[in-house]
């Protein structure tokens, strides 16, 4: 039994984590009683806390509220696990990154969207947004994972979420969804389109000022989690202001735009006292010159400033993101701001499952001035399907971060909404997003607090949470299948999502605006992830004919890896299902390690073949071309036991970035032909 004795006022983040540690308190059998004594220290660094087992006390230290509630979840945690409080002992936690967070692209409605939206997951989404009880399972995740920023963008927040008193007709009513298919151009543009005004449909009934009312209390509710959120936009977008009487239109040189937007931002962080910051970009649908980012400036930056004089005391900060422009002129707009500014890069580009030291960032650290602190945007548009469990890639993708000049990172997908899970077959109560990709969220979250936590303590709560004695062979083989998309990512790389989605071997062409498969040709031409350390077929294949000393990992190093990685969750996956009784979500997990090992083995043997491939048309050696159709032969039958088993998992989904369906089903018979296009002369 534990008893609590506090020194400090229990606030609702420090009752949710009690909350915890009382379901805890079931694990523990008899027993002497335990006084668990809380405390707080200003001398222990922000969100980290101290813990202490002394005799029948336990002493916990925390800098402040958000290191106490932590530290009641670690040690919750490790009763749970233990069934015991032995082993405690000492132990001091500093978090490694302060600010850890969520990039959450929100289909507020079909008439205001965010960028993600013209997709099947952004449709379904919309009305969950507005479900409050979505939110407090959202947040109580994210907090029980040690996530304490929740960023949500979207192309157009004012309409869904204030009233703007010089514009007060541009405040939408209800929640509304569309009927009609989705098209819209890679910027943005046309994601609510005229035809959809008359297929409008209903899903939620509810006035301006219960929007308003709804997200405070969501803000109020991630206060008590010590989440913070803020608001991120594209631009430059009007959605939602059509029907307005304003002339308001999307175009950077209408003063009414100008004044719209400066309003609405004045609104937005009158309306939201709890709103932390705004995030912005000088990019999409703007004129791409010298004036767009003195247009964030007068627009969101001068309402910003007007705000915070009169609330001189407010936390707030302003992102700017380094898309599309260039730093010098952000810092010279941006001179004597009232808030810290402070600056967003995409670090991984759009597949962070990949290298684990991204080169792009590279050049901005010598660029950026020494004291002007940056976030990280961690762009996962690589697993939409399959869960992802790696800790020791996650470990090391977080060490190698440029963390003395950082501010925190927010992770997240463009292609793909974060909301509940609409896309699997088997489950219809649609299951947050969060709670199918537990893992997942577990690690980044867990290291992103504490990068000391080791093997074990990953493997333990694989144990906890399937209630399995092969909990070491799953870590094992889940870490190896886990590594076969960002390994294939390293030598087929390309930077954005709409180029390149690896659980689909697919991607959207401009040129043509259509979705294709990616053949054996984009294969043998596609380059290397950029850095240096690995080695695209093309410039293997021709430094290997001109008899070059050739550096790097080459692709037929990555193929033979990435067919061990697929080979050892295989067999090790066979071992569990024949050695344990299995519930539902560990089926389903190795239903995934699965699929994702079929779908290793085809890159493996297409990477190959493109190697193959690529050396006949450079020597002209027959041979080689035809070892390359063999190889693409195999490949094509290992395709097939993926999209089956794939196909009865998930349905085809309309993608965002893809302006398509993805239906791997669709693609069995091109397999088929990459093997005619090998022997083609």
């Amino acid at each position: 039994m534990i008893q609590e004795k506090s020194n400090v006022e229990l606030t609702e983040a420090i009752k949710f984590a009690l909350i915890e540690l009382h379901k805890a308190e079931s694990y523990l059998k008899g027993g002497p009683s335990v006084t668990l004594k809380l405390d707080m220290d200003a001398k222990i660094p922000p969100q980290g806390y101290r813990l202490n087992l002394t005799g029948n006390m336990l002493f916990l230290t925390g800098g402040d509220e958000a290191g106490i509630m932590y530290g009641i979840l670690d040690l919750a945690k490790h009763i749970s696990r233990k069934k015991s409080i032995e082993g405690i002992g000492f132990s001091e936690v500093i978090p490694y990154l302060l600010n850890r967070g969520i990039k959450f692209n929100i289909p507020l409605d079909a008439r205001t969207p965010s960028y993600s939206d013209s997709s099947d997951s952004a449709s379904h989404n919309i009305k969950d947004m507005w479900d409050f009880m979505f939110w407090t399972d959202f947040l109580d995740r994210m907090a029980l994972n040690k996530y304490n920023v929740l960023s949500l963008w979207t192309l157009s927040p004012f309409p869904s979420m204030v009233r703007i008193p010089e514009y007060p007709l541009t405040a939408l009513e209800d929640v509304k969804r569309t009927t009609r298919p989705f098209k819209a151009e890679l910027s943005g543009w046309g994601i609510y389109a005229p035809d959809m005004e008359n297929s409008l449909v209903t899903v939620k009934k509810i006035t301006m000022d219960e929007k308003i009312n709804f997200w405070q209390s969501v803000m109020e509710y991630a206060k008590n989690r010590c989440i913070k959120i803020y608001i991120f936009t594209w631009n430059l977008f009007t959605y939602g202001t059509e029907k307005s009487p304003y002339g308001i239109t999307s175009e950077q040189d209408n003063p009414v735009t100008k004044d719209y937007i400066y309003c609405g931002t004045k609104a937005l962080l009158r309306t939201y006292p709890l709103l932390a910051g705004i995030g912005v970009t000088a990019g999409e649908h703007m004129t791409g010159d010298e004036t767009d980012v003195p247009f964030l400036a007068e627009t969101y930056g001068r309402g910003v400033k007007e705000v915070l004089t009169e609330q001189r005391d407010r936390d707030f900060r302003f992102i700017h993101r380094m898309q599309m422009t260039r730093y010098d002129s952000i810092m010279a707009e941006f001179e004597d701001f009232p808030c810290p500014i402070e600056i967003s890069f995409k670090y991984s580009q759009a597949h962070m499952y990949s290298n684990t030291k991204p080169a792009f960032i590279t050049d901005f650290l010598e660029e950026k001035k020494p004291d002007i602190n940056i976030w990280l945007t961690l762009r996962n548009d690589d697993f939409y399907m399959y869960r992802w469990g790696n800790p020791e890639f996650a470990r090391e993708y977080l060490s190698r971060m440029p963390v003395d000049t950082m501010t925190g990172y927010y992770m997240g997908a463009d292609g793909f909404t974060w909301g509940r899970d609409y896309m699997d077959k088997r489950d219809m109560t649609h299951p947050l997003f969060m709670d199918k990709m537990w893992y997942m969220y577990f690690i980044w979250g867990q290291l992103s607090y504490n990068i000391n936590l080791n093997e074990s303590y990953f493997i333990n709560e694989l144990k906890t949470h399937f209630n399995t004695e092969e909990e070491a062979l799953l870590y094992e083989i889940w870490k190896h299948v886990s590594d076969i998309i960002p390994e294939v990512n390293c030598t087929h790389w390309h930077d954005f999502d709409f180029q390149w989605y690896p659980e689909g071997c697919c991607m959207y062409e401009p040129e043509t605006d259509k979705l294709v498969f990616a053949d054996i040709n984009e294969f043998v031409a596609c380059k290397s992830v950029p850095g240096g350390e690995y080695i695209s077929v093309v410039d293997y294949c021709s430094g290997v004919v001109k008899e070059e000393t050739i550096e790097g990992i080459n692709p037929l190093s990555m193929a033979d890896s990435i067919w061990n990685h697929a080979d050892k969750a295989m067999k090790g996956l066979i071992e569990i299902k024949r050695n344990t009784g299995i519930d539902r979500e560990l089926k389903v997990t190795l239903d995934d390690i699965e699929s994702l090992s079929y779908l290793g083995f085809y890159y493996s043997l297409k990477i190959k073949g493109a190697v193959s491939l690529c050396m006949y048309r450079l020597t002209g050696r027959k041979i080689l071309k035809e070892e390359a159709a063999s190889l693409l032969s195999a490949a094509s039958e290992y395709w097939k036991k993926y999209s089956v088993k794939s196909g009865n998992m998930y349905k085809p989904q309309v993608l965002t970035r893809l302006c398509g369906c993805v239906d791997v089903q669709k693609f069995d018979e091109l397999t088929e032909l990459d093997v005619l296009l090998a022997l083609e002369d």
